[in-house]
């Protein structure tokens, strides 16, 4: 039986000089793939025959990360409705919160309509 509220996955990402946007910073873009990545890799690890994709992302960015920064990304199942799941991921950069996010999935069915998860 999965245990929505408990389990969850760890998994970080070193920023590199390709990574940064034109003032220095972590370009968001590549932080909300890092996020995706993130919620979606639990989704697999939890769920490995289905097939999810992302419905609604509401991603919060707090602080910026620099070039060198180990980023740390937290995903954790939050809620689990009929079709879809949302899952939520706290980044962290050098243990300073810099972003979080509630992301949402629709388990999709081999006819590419939403399936019962």
């Amino acid at each position: 039986m999965i245990k929505p509220y408990e389990e969850g996955l760890r998994s970080v990402f070193l920023v590199r000089s390709g990574h940064l946007n034109h003032q220095g910073h972590l370009f968001g873009g590549e932080m909300m793939a890092q996020i995706d990545t993130a919620a979606f890799c639990v989704l697999r690890e939890e769920y490995p025959d289905k097939t999810f994709v992302t419905r609604a992302a509401e991603i919060n960015f707090e602080r910026p990360a620099n070039l060198g920064d180990v980023v740390s990304f937290e995903a954790r199942i939050l809620n689990l409705g009929n079709t879809s799941i949302q899952v939520e991921v706290a980044g962290a950069a050098n243990g300073t919160p810099i972003c979080s996010a509630l992301m949402t999935y629709v388990n999709i069915g081999t006819d590419g309509k939403k399936a019962q998860i």
